[in-house]
């Protein structure tokens, strides 16, 4: 039986109201395999009494009980908390009853008697579910802070703008000495180009014996620093290029994300990664150019996958908030010096070739943007939409152990 990931639990228990004891114990058995925290009520009063005094992250109820039977139960904590995650226990499996259920506003149903594996899966997923609902609630916080920090970042442009073109480009060229002198590519050139004039020895004929070694290494960074190269002209035509808006479905541009991002799902498996895609509930037009807000959100998804964490997730959600809407990507990223982005650097990111961490490779080949002009580029994009773009570190609460997060949000003007 699979231990569900700790990192990815609501800190709250799982309440099980089951007037049987031999259910509630088998019950209560599973979840202490996975390490699930929980608690139990005879009935459904008692259900009630204790969601009054604690809070739970999902209820598991039966429906047949004394006192107060399940649907009683539902209806009441419906009441007291609209958004309870429900698990419903019955033991007729028809599609009348299953409608029945699902009426109540649940979020899925068991049947009995009790299979350890199907059961396994679904608390998972419906803990899972929870998790990722408090987390959108978290970043739903955070943007509104961000959105009235909003004058301050425009002014800061500004006042960059203003203090001189001199200082800015000079800025913008120790950037680049930077971003060329790290990891593969031109920096690497330079220092292979030194090791064979160090090690070649020269024939009689006049040919030169190169390590093949040495050799290969030369031919693999040509390749990078070919697609540097590339990368500045792509981005030069795009900045060059027109924004040719059209009014869109916010869901259905939402509903894009997958295809926008599909580039990165052959890599995924190298890291153990997986990607929860958002769903946007709410009706809502936005005016975009949909293969630039892709192109952005790509660019968005990669830089998560190159920092994250091993054998952990990219969350993606999609909502409305005070007059945008708002893509928001986050993956978690280490504890430490390296990991995530200082707030005090967070300005300087978006600047072009400007760079906290060394570059990451593994993504070369797919990568639009080198160079560190990928968050430049998505700034340049939501500028062009009349939107706004930040990103930042967030500290995830929501379970029992804290975890550094890293998130990117585009903010769409509604129409």
């Amino acid at each position: 039986m699979q231990e569900i990931d700790k990192n990815r639990r609501p800190k709250e228990p799982v309440l099980i109201v089951e007037d049987r004891e031999e259910n509630r114990a088998l019950l209560q058995g599973i979840l202490n395999q996975l390490k699930i925290e929980s608690k139990v009520a005879e009935n459904g009063q008692i259900g009630l009494e204790k969601a009054d005094s604690e809070k739970f992250s999902v209820f598991i109820v039966d429906l047949m009980m004394p006192v107060m039977d399940g649907n009683a139960f539902i209806k009441a904590l419906k009441v007291k908390d609209p958004e309870a995650i429900i698990l419903v226990q019955t033991a007729l499996d028809n599609t009348e009853t299953v409608i029945d259920i699902m009426k109540l506003g649940v979020y899925d149903y068991i049947i009995k008697p009790i299979d350890p594996e199907f059961f396994s899966r679904i608390i998972s997923k419906a803990l899972e579910y929870k998790y990722l609902r408090d987390i959108e609630k978290h970043i739903q916080k955070m943007e509104s802070h961000k959105l009235r920090s909003q004058l301050e970042w425009l002014n800061y442009k500004e006042s960059i703008r203003k203090s001189g073109s001199d200082s800015h480009e000079k800025n913008s060229i120790e950037n680049l000495k930077t971003s060329l002198s790290q990891g593969s590519g031109f920096g690497a050139m330079t220092s292979i180009v030194d090791m064979i004039q160090a090690t070649a020895s020269k024939n009689p004929d006049g040919t030169q014996n190169i390590d093949s070694e040495i050799l290969d290494l030369l031919f693999e960074n040509s390749e990078i620093t070919k697609n540097m190269l590339k990368s500045l002209g792509y981005v030069s035509e795009l900045l060059d290029s027109d924004i040719i808006m059209t009014k869109t479905e916010g869901s259905t541009l939402v509903g894009k994300i997958p295809e926008f991002t599909k580039e990165i799902n052959s890599y995924l498996k190298s890291k153990n990664i997986k990607i929860n895609f958002p769903k946007l509930s709410t009706s809502c037009n936005v005016n975009v150019d949909i293969d630039k807000i892709g192109m952005a959100i790509e660019e968005l998804v990669i830089n998560a996958f190159k920092y994250c964490n091993e054998n952990s997730s990219i969350d993606i959600f999609a909502h409305i908030n005070n007059g945008y809407l708002i893509i928001s990507v986050k993956n978690e990223v280490k504890n430490d010096s390296y990991g995530g982005i200082d707030e005090s650097k967070e300005k300087y990111v978006i600047q072009p070739f400007y760079r906290i961490h060394p570059p990451v490779e593994s993504v070369n080949k797919i990568e639009r943007f080198g160079l560190g002009l990928g968050l430049t580029i998505v700034d340049h994009i939501l500028g062009k939409h009349n939107g706004l773009f930040f990103i930042h570190n967030a500290k995830d609460h929501t379970t029992k152990t804290m975890t550094l997060c890293v998130l990117s949000e585009i903010f769409l003007p509604v129409q």
